[in-house]
């Protein structure tokens, strides 16, 4: 008898809490439409775009500077100044950029020093002070047991040429 009066009981109870919102659905969705709306601001009227037709102007292109801009805005070159000598590339390495080789290795024998120099392919080769090496003239001026170093020249944009020293050294 007790579980069906509990059982009563709580079925009364589950029926009263169904009857906790009775407001009308159409009020409430209603309600929720006005809060969602906003005001929708007009668009712009639309240009209307013309074309016109390009008429050469003395046969000159476009998309190209006119000839007087171009040589306003060119830095004046030096007639003035140090070139390199003209020579032809013989030396294996001066198919390279220096930051592509690596020093690998340091030899000694009859008191001079060799290096070895590692390509990007692998290959290994042997280079004196006075071998040429990398893609700007560069001349190996000195052998040490760390380092290599190489006298560049490098064009500066205008005509001339700068030299600077750079090392490669031992990894």
């Amino acid at each position: 008898m007790k579980s069906k009066s509990l059982m009563a009981l709580s079925i009364a109870l589950l029926l009263v809490g169904c009857k906790a919102n009775q407001e009308p659905l159409d009020e409430y969705v209603a309600q929720v439409e006005r809060k969602a709306r906003k005001d929708v601001v007009d668009l712009k009227p639309v240009i209307d775009f013309q074309t016109a037709r390009y008429t050469a102007h003395k046969e000159r292109e476009p998309f190209v500077l006119p000839q007087a801009a171009l040589v306003l805005n060119q830095p004046i070159a030096k007639q003035d100044c140090w070139q390199p000598a003209k020579r032809r590339k013989s030396d294996k390495l001066e198919r390279y950029p220096l930051s592509k080789l690596r020093l690998t290795g340091v030899m000694s024998g009859n008191g001079t020093i060799s290096a070895l120099v590692q390509t990007p392919t692998g290959n290994v080769v042997k280079v004196n002070a006075g071998h040429y090496i990398g893609l700007n003239n560069g001349k190996v001026t000195r052998v040490t047991d760390k380092y290599l170093q190489i006298n560049e020249t490098l064009p500066d944009g205008l005509g001339c040429w700068n030299k600077r020293n750079v090392k490669l050294a031992l990894k």
